[in-house]
């Protein structure tokens, strides 16, 4: 039984530390790709910067596909998520919320658990605070909690620069 829960440990560790390096497969369109951003911010800037209204107007050219973002954050919420379920242990959530000239959107950010490979943390940002944002895109079923037309969870966070 300790040797089931140790491989089932190892591979749960393998999974989170090689996602971050895999490229979403699934796309809609011919959208242009970088290579992976890693640790590096400077690679933000080979992504096309995408409005937040076209997103929302057009989810499904996005879906599973990693996209650039640009705005003010308007509000940040985060909460610690006690369901071990969830990725082994208990974790913070941050739910942001970002607007630009097009639209508002909710981004989030799985904490320990996600994916944001920048050294920029959501719940260091402060309202009226201009980020760029590198997030990944999913339409969520009907079976979805969230209830949100698009989920888009953060991969990296940069502050906005011109």
């Amino acid at each position: 039984m300790a040797t089931i829960r140790f491989l089932i440990c190892l591979l749960s560790t393998v999974a989170i530390t090689w996602s971050p390096f895999l490229q979403p497969v699934m796309a809609a369109d011919d959208l242009p790709r970088s290579s992976h951003i890693g640790p590096f911010r400077g690679l933000l800037t080979s992504y096309e910067r995408i409005p937040i209204g076209t997103l929302l107007a057009h989810p499904d050219r996005y879906q599973m596909r990693e996209i650039r973002l640009r705005g003010t954050v308007t509000a940040v919420q985060t909460e610690v998520i006690t369901n071990r379920m969830v990725c082994g242990f208990a974790h913070e959530r941050t739910t942001l919320t970002v607007e630009d000239d097009s639209g508002q959107i909710e981004l989030v950010e799985r904490g320990a658990c996600g994916q944001n490979m920048g050294q920029l943390k959501a719940p260091m940002l402060q309202a009226g605070q201009q980020i760029d944002l590198l997030v990944l895109i999913n339409i969520p079923t009907a079976l979805s909690t969230l209830g949100l037309p698009v989920e888009a969870t953060i991969r990296f966070i940069a502050p906005a620069r011109e």
